[in-house]
């Protein structure tokens, strides 16, 4: 090693200041991340963390993360209870699942924030995930008043089944129509066919529904893909930072 690289080396290490400390030093002008242990806690605060006597992890309904979700719904529903004084017609919404319609917040943190989607599917079988008690609310207070819910969502078109079983036994209402990422033959609605991207698939889809004469008043989902693309008429960002879906 060569006397400048032994330098070099030697200051990112650290340089030894008064006293026998030793400061670590960093590169000039860069950002280090987070440390990921210290984002995990933080994420767990959000949510009001609990463990349950078999040791699993919950949110709590008294957490940030919960008044953050009620906030953003309960703004959503007046909306769309204005929009329907307005007279719109046909209206409709759409509902991503996963972190939207479902929380799965114990679950990632059973595993340490890590995607399985071997567990994912155990847990999609099993009805591991709750509904989120303000889309909940939302989604029948729709359909009382004639609104058309639709699901959309990333989940793979052989997860459809029981995933709506599972929404039925939550309390959702039964939907219009329901739209799981197709794996063997797309449809025709969808140009880019099995390799459309999540704004793709969920904006085209989006479209069709607004061709059968809906109006989509609103459309929620937990990621800025479920959102963009278009083809509703106010896009409803629910909090999720556990993980990030391009």
């Amino acid at each position: 090693m060569s006397g400048l690289v032994k330098l070099a080396a030697a200051a990112a290490i650290g340089a030894t200041v008064a006293g026998g400390a030793t400061a670590v030093a960093t590169s000039g002008g860069s950002h280090e991340p987070d440390n990921l242990g210290q984002v995990k806690l933080d994420v767990k605060a959000y949510y009001g963390d609990q463990v349950d006597a078999d040791g699993k992890h919950h949110e709590s309904d008294r957490s940030q993360w919960a008044a953050d979700v009620r906030r953003q719904v309960e703004g959503a529903e007046h909306y769309l209870a204005i929009r329907l004084q307005q007279g719109v017609r046909n209206p409709a919404i759409v509902l991503d699942i996963d972190d939207t319609s479902e929380v799965t917040y114990g679950w990632e943190a059973d595993n340490d924030f890590g995607f399985d989607p071997v567990k994912q599917e155990k847990a999609i079988n099993d009805g591991a995930f709750p509904a989120i008690k303000p889309t909940l609310e939302l989604a029948n207070w729709a359909a009382q008043h004639g609104v058309d819910v639709y699901f959309l969502t990333g989940r793979k078109e052989h997860q459809g089944p029981a995933s709506l079983k599972n929404l039925a036994n939550e309390g959702y209402p039964a939907p219009a129509a329901a739209f799981f990422k197709p794996e063997t033959t797309a449809p025709d609605y969808l140009p880019c066919g099995l390799t459309c991207d999540t704004v793709q698939y969920k904006s085209g889809t989006r479209a069709h529904i607004e061709a059968t004469g809906a109006t989509i008043v609103l459309n929620l989902g937990d990621q800025y893909s479920d959102l963009e693309g278009g083809h509703a008429e106010r896009p409803v960002k629910l909090p999720n930072p556990m993980y990030y879906l391009p």
